[in-house]
């Protein structure tokens, strides 16, 4: 009685959205509470509630709005069309997710593979890569158990309050943290450092105010980045993300093509394809801690679990089945690009590499290669391209800062959509991010400091403890000692990492 009750409620409401259903349905189709039919087809006041909710995402999507008025062409997409629908809405989060993946850890990569040897490295890599993809399975069954794609309210309904509050609290510092080294790399692009000349710096002198880092920055950060982060709604950034990833992937192809001209001329001489001797000294703890102080850069690069419901949430319900999908294709295409980077990235420049490898990437590495004419266009080339992917995937990091903030600071969803508190908070998130950036002298030691406080706690110790405190018909003995692992794993690093950091050898 209560299934046909629920039926004719349900069937009511769809006529009188004018929305065809089938007339055999049960409570049994409609799952995770969504009203549909057979066919997968979703009611207009379902769906408008569904995109009103107060945690509705703001990320890049084609189909996402957190608002009720939706156009008629999205009307016709999301109800006539599912194939279009279904490819309109998952591709997009498959580019959002990947360009919320590469960034800055990109180009400290090569450095990791210096340290660790080719075939080390690109162990460690897909080690942590399939540590990655763990914990965001379990991400996604705890948000699927509970309904909910807020990360902080899934924490704080399995693992409680004090859980949420230190999750958010690893939010704030990862994203900032990634934010300020962010704009140190594009600082590195436009004028260089003390070593290494920049854009601006390979055509003026370093003496002029043109090439101040603080104008330079600046004018990036306040007239192109802060309207960027800004917006309500990322729907406008959709094609920019794609852009993007396009441009990360021709990086790579352009290192690449480099390092066999560099193979070709001085063949592999110099590369280390197990750990370097450099840092590898025979010391068995000092080995030790140099091995795991390049862990958290690793988890800095692949962390991506602070977006993982937000893109969740950006899909209609009946592809939510379709993230797990959505995730391996995203991780896995990311890490083959930062395979090729860090490889390649090493083989070009060897033991000269530098933490930020875009450093490299000027007339004097380049001109034996290239010549000197060559080498003034691929440089500005390389740093122009990424300096274009820093800043497409900025506003995409910033949303997760500024939501986490917003929930801390304001309770209710009137305060939160204020555009003064918008644009109040993402001024002064750019400000600090951008007066700290230009205090770091480079971005290895807070990529190591970041990856080991927060994208540890972030990627591998939170979701562990989701999956320790899973019903036990969901618990093997096989599930439980990986999840412990990871929780531990998680822990080695950020204690190692602190260890160094307070006696001064971490670098």
């Amino acid at each position: 009685q209560q299934q046909q009750s629920a039926t004719r409620r349900c069937a009511c409401v769809l006529s009188m959205s004018e929305v065809p259903i089938n007339p055999q349905l049960t409570l049994m189709d409609f799952p995770g509470g969504t009203n549909q039919d057979h066919q997968g087809h979703v009611n207009r006041t379902e769906y408008q509630h569904m995109r009103s909710r107060e945690d509705a995402p703001l990320l890049a999507s084609g189909s996402g709005t957190d608002s009720p008025d939706i156009n008629d062409k999205e009307r016709e997409v999301y109800f006539n069309d599912p194939q279009q629908e279904q490819k309109f809405s998952v591709r997009s989060q498959v580019i959002n997710l990947g360009n919320t993946i590469v960034g800055a850890g990109l180009m400290a990569l090569p450095k990791v593979v210096q340290t660790l040897g080719i075939v080390t490295g690109v162990t460690a890599l897909v080690l942590v890569l399939l540590c990655t993809l763990k914990t965001l399975g379990y991400m996604l069954k705890e948000s699927t158990r509970m309904n909910s794609t807020d990360f902080t309210h899934v924490v704080r309904q399995r693992l409680g309050v004090n859980a949420a509050r230190i999750q958010d609290f690893s939010i704030f510092i990862n994203n900032v943290g990634l934010l300020i080294i962010y704009l140190r790399i594009i600082s590195d692009v436009l004028v260089g450092d003390a070593e290494y000349k920049g854009i601006i710096t390979d055509f003026i002198s370093e003496k002029s105010i043109l090439a101040s880092p603080y104008l330079s920055v600046g004018v990036v950060t306040f007239c192109v980045l802060l309207p960027l982060s800004s917006l309500e709604k990322m729907d406008s950034l959709a094609a920019a993300s794609a852009s993007g990833l396009s441009l990360a992937l021709l990086f790579s192809v352009i290192t690449i093509a480099l390092s066999c001209v560099e193979i070709s001329k001085n063949g592999l001489e110099g590369v280390s394809f197990g750990p370097n001797p450099l840092y590898f000294s025979g010391d068995l703890v000092k080995d030790v801690l140099a091995l795991v102080s390049v862990f958290p850069v690793i988890f800095t690069s692949l962390v991506c679990h602070y977006n993982l419901l937000h893109v969740k949430q950006d899909l209609p319900p009946r592809h939510y089945n379709k993230m797990p999908k959505i995730v391996r294709t995203a991780g896995c295409g990311c890490v083959g690009l930062y395979l090729l980077v860090a490889s390649f990235g090493y083989i070009l420049f060897k033991d000269k590499v530098q933490g930020d490898v875009l450093l490299n990437f000027g007339c004097d590495a380049l001109e034996p290669l290239v010549g000197d004419k060559g080498c003034i266009v691929i440089a500005i080339a390389v740093r122009s391209m990424y300096a274009i992917v820093l800043s497409m995937t900025f506003p995409l990091i910033h949303f997760a800062l500024r939501q986490t903030e917003m929930s801390v600071l304001f309770e209710n969803r009137q305060q939160r959509q204020a555009p003064a508190a918008r644009w109040g908070i993402t001024l002064a998130n750019l400000v600090v991010s951008y007066v700290l950036a230009l205090k770091v002298p480079n971005i290895w030691t807070p990529l190591q400091i970041t990856g080991a406080v927060a994208a540890g706690i972030i990627g591998f110790i939170i979701p562990s403890c989701l999956h320790l405190v899973a019903p036990a018909q969901e618990r093997t003995v096989a599930s439980m000692v990986t999840a412990w692992l990871l929780l531990l794993m998680g822990v080695l690093v950020g204690v190692v990492t602190l260890y160094q950091l307070a006696t001064g050898n971490l670098g």
